[in-house]
């Protein structure tokens, strides 16, 4: 969510324009978040948004002056930047013995010297052995392994009803969009994140890309491809919205 702030300009003098200081941080309902700052030329006003997402405070500036307007907008809105942060998902760290969500259940990090350095699933546990620094690290490998794994076949089980080739199927951590697609070359991309969430939302997602390997677009034709391509749109849009925030802090401390 976000909130603007009107310039005013010729109602506040240059001094205290000169002498505004925006802090790098701030303290908010009891987390410490970066304040970032983003000058634009297009920029009119003031814009002040809470990114559940990174966990970060953003402030969207016009490409000179602003600093005092920013200052009395986060001087005003502290309130409301409060309701904001403390809805946003708890990080949730990748240690020993903890829960994460996997493939729509819960999967927890069983850690152990003598377990295998190489990761390897037992039921809903997952047994990582060496260092137990190197326990995050592993962890995240596997899950993008995973992630990877089960895209690509879903990916060509799609894209073979189509008749449309794919060239790549790769995985990435992107903080705006959960998949993309390059049609021109069918070179398709998914946050590996997917595999945190249940199997429904995943292979939804891998429809609308693969719909994008025939229509470029979100027009009638595209929507209508990807309603016969996978039916639980519906479904999967209800779960992102209310769930795919929480799983940007998955493997965050």
């Amino acid at each position: 969510m976000s909130l603007f702030g009107l310039l005013g300009g010729a109602q506040r003098s240059a001094t205290s324009a000169t002498a505004a200081r925006l802090p790098e941080t701030l303290d908010i309902a009891g987390r410490t978040l970066p304040l970032v700052v983003e000058r634009r030329a297009s920029a009119r006003g003031v814009r002040l948004r809470a990114d559940a997402v990174q966990g970060v405070v953003r402030l969207a500036l016009p490409a000179r002056g602003g600093t005092a307007a920013a200052v009395q907008l986060l001087e005003g809105h502290r309130d409301w930047l409060a309701r904001q942060v403390a809805g946003w998902p708890a990080p949730l760290p990748f240690a020993a013995g903890a829960a994460i969500p996997f493939d729509g259940g819960v999967l927890h990090l069983d850690w152990a010297p003598g377990h295998p350095r190489t990761p390897r699933r037992e039921g809903d546990r997952l047994l990582i052995g060496g260092p137990a620094a190197l326990l995050p690290a592993r962890t995240l490998r596997w899950l993008k392994a995973a992630a990877l794994a089960d895209m690509t076949v879903a990916t060509h089980r799609h894209a073979a009803t189509v008749a449309r080739p794919v060239a790549q199927v790769r995985v990435g951590d992107p903080r705006g969009r959960w998949g993309s697609c390059t049609s021109t070359a069918g070179r398709i991309a998914y946050s590996w994140r997917l595999i945190l969430a249940p199997p429904l939302v995943r292979h939804n997602v891998v429809a609308h890309e693969v719909a994008h390997l025939v229509h470029a677009n979100h027009g009638p034709e595209f929507h209508a491809l990807l309603r016969r391509l996978d039916p639980n749109g519906a479904a999967a849009r209800a779960w992102l919205k209310a769930h795919g925030a929480g799983l940007h802090w998955v493997g965050r401390d």
